[in-house]
């Protein structure tokens, strides 16, 4: 056959080797990559033919299959045929196939036994395989660093396809012979490097995927095109994405029996060529189920979630997979981007990881990634938050059980703001005081400061009385409005909890003002009476707090708490100012830094304000967004200086 070489990984295979080169067409060039075992492999009785149409190379580090292959590939031009060291051809039968098919397809070869759920079709392994030069350039070479040995072919087969090629995995491929024993999942080489290595056992015989990135969707069939193309590469609201650089991953679309044509783009979507699968629930669940209904069927090690609305930047998946691999027992997470209308917008950056802060405050957005493992003893997303948060509750018990969060520094996922979300019905403050009582009903122990041994969290020497915490008895933040108090006292950031609501605040030197529920506020104890709230909290003879009166009632009647700790789940990236408000509510993130609304008040006013930093730089986003006042701009940006690193 013309253009075409023969590629043999060779590693202890003397026995068979004369048999496989002796089947062979005398002038199909071969290609012998030798894998570190022997040195100087000669083949004294070759004859000038075969001298010319046989070359060796002996590799200087030890390839295994996908490197001795990769070898082969760059030393000739032209397609390739990779043949097991211990196979053989009779006849002509498979290089006439090859011959017919060439031009249709740019994989061809033995078909692995068995069954495997990513891939329905089955794939082909490195005994007989045919690769198309055109193919491997789009595609590139066999992946050394994941699958050095067993799986790299799967997962060439799924790059080469979600690159427009088609792929032909054969259950018999004529006139093929292998010399391995029926029923022998290894041949003897193999065996051998297992023996000989058994550390590398899980890296050497592994197979794909990596990660599964399931896709929850409930009437957002029109944005599920653009969020499987960030993952596969194609055409997006964003241009042209080339896909991940990490392509060792399934996709599995879990349609929540939506009522739009979610269900019909998904199936048209669903691919088992290229990796990816689509169910539709029996019943609508809520996010929490239809994740879960997807992890299940998952194949992957690592498990990330994507919205069917949002998408991934193309070093996202390589960067978490990354991190999780150098972090065992822990999830990852990044940071994330908000887009629209075809553009980037706003980057929010995420934290660090503190299990402390999480029980109030879910710094963490959704699409972390972690071990499928960490899933099953987490007990997997809570069914009880089906009516949202589900990913907060699923954060705590991650962490409870000692699998704790590690930031990556990389912007990756692209958070969708078009309006599509879920800002008019889960936007208040009384959702988020609901929130956080049903998080105290779930993990009550918690919550009264016991932390089981290999928590993330530190554990605490006494826990309160169940009776003073108890969830049950909390009420709704909020629910009887706010007061501003003022702290006086000289302790830094701590975090107080309101006596009625439960609800946590955080006051200290450098965050003194902060709106609090009216009970929690309670009362100052007079002459000969009694107090309770935080009015009536004292130290070394002191009141720790006030209600501040400097505040200007125009501004008041605009406010929105500061100081309380809000509680959120489904944390999302910042948008842009003008959406603030919105965009923080539907994503779970409620900044802990909100300032009174500055477009209604005066300049004279917004200058006796008594803010932190963070709340000068709220207020001046806020006033950038509305009046844009130079001097009031100038002003927040001198004193809110310190919130970005620069005094």
């Amino acid at each position: 056959m013309d253009n075409l070489t023969v590629v043999v990984p060779f590693y202890r295979g003397e026995a068979t080797l004369r048999r496989l080169l002796d089947s062979l067409p005398p002038r199909l060039p071969v290609i012998i990559v030798d894998d570190g075992y022997s040195e100087g492999l000669e083949f004294p009785d070759l004859g000038e033919a075969e001298n010319g149409r046989v070359s060796v190379m002996h590799l200087s580090r030890k390839g295994y299959f996908a490197g001795a292959v990769n070898a082969g590939i760059r030393a000739c031009a032209g397609d390739v045929l990779v043949l097991n060291q211990d196979a053989w051809l009779e006849g002509d039968g498979q290089l006439d196939l090859l011959a017919e098919k060439r031009g249709d397809y740019a994989l061809i070869g033995e078909r692995i036994g068995g069954e495997h759920p990513a891939f329905p079709h089955g794939y082909v392994h490195g005994t007989f395989m045919f690769m198309r030069r055109d193919a491997i350039d789009a595609a590139g070479l066999l992946n050394e660093a994941d699958y050095p040995l067993w799986g790299c072919t799967a997962e060439w087969q799924w790059r080469a396809a979600r690159k427009g090629f088609a792929v032909l995995p054969l259950a018999d491929v004529p006139g093929f012979r292998h010399g391995r024993k029926q029923g022998e999942r290894f041949g003897s080489s193999i065996r051998h490097l297992l023996a000989k290595e058994p550390g590398l056992r899980d890296a050497l015989v592994r197979t794909p995927p990596l990660a599964s990135v399931i896709v929850p969707c409930y009437n957002y069939g029109r944005y599920l095109q653009d969020c499987v193309h960030s993952l596969l590469g194609g055409s997006t609201s964003l241009g042209d994405h080339p896909g991940q650089t990490l392509q060792s991953f399934e996709v599995i679309i879990v349609d929540d029996c939506s009522t739009d044509d979610s269900a019909e783009i998904g199936r048209g979507l669903a691919d088992g060529w290229t990796g990816v699968r689509f169910y539709q629930t029996p019943k609508n669940g809520g996010t929490a189920k239809a994740l879960n209904f997807g992890i299940k069927r998952a194949a992957g090690q690592y498990i990330t979630f994507l919205s069917a609305d949002d998408m991934r930047e193309p070093d996202s998946l390589a960067g978490l997979v990354r991190a999780c691999e150098a972090n065992p027992h822990s999830f990852v997470y990044d940071d994330c981007q908000y887009f629209a209308n075809g553009e980037r917008l706003r980057v929010w950056r995420f934290g660090d990881y503190d299990f402390e802060r999480l029980l109030f405050k879910n710094h963490v957005h959704a699409a972390i990634l972690f071990p499928k493992r960490a899933w099953q003893e987490a007990g997997g997303y809570p069914a009880a938050f089906g009516d949202g948060r589900e990913d907060w509750a699923f954060n705590v018990a991650l962490g409870e059980k000692g699998w704790c969060g590690v930031h990556v520094d990389q912007t990756g996922y692209l958070y969708r703001w078009e309006g599509q979300n879920r800002v008019l019905t889960n936007t208040t403050d009384r959702h988020r005081a609901y929130f956080l009582r049903k998080m105290q009903e779930t993990f009550p122990h918690l919550y009264r400061g016991e932390r089981p041994m290999g928590c993330c969290g530190g554990r605490r020497a006494s826990a309160r009385p169940a009776a003073k915490t108890a969830s049950v008895n909390a009420e709704l933040a909020g629910a009887r409005g706010f007061v501003e108090l003022e702290y006086v006292g000289d302790q830094q950031i701590a975090t107080w909890t309101g006596p009625v609501t439960n609800t946590q605040y955080r006051f200290g030197a450098t965050r003194r003002m902060g709106y609090v529920d009216k009970r929690d506020a309670g009362e100052r104890p007079g002459d000969g009476r009694g107090g309770a709230g935080f009015l009536a909290m004292r130290r070394k003879g002191k009141f720790l707090f006030r209600v501040f009166e400097a505040q200007p009632a125009a501004a008041m009647a605009n406010a929105r708490p500061v100081g309380a700790i809000e509680q959120s789940a489904d944390a999302g990236p910042e948008p842009s100012p003008e959406t603030a408000v919105a965009a923080d509510e539907e994503a779970g993130v409620y900044p802990e830094a909100l300032a009174p609304d500055p477009n209604a008040l005066t300049v004279d006013e917004i200058r006796l304000l008594k803010l932190t930093p963070d709340e000068w730089r709220v207020l001046g986003e806020a006033e950038s967004a509305g009046k844009a006042r130079k001097s009031v701009l100038a002003l927040a940006a001198e004193r809110g200086a310190t919130a970005n690193g620069t005094a």
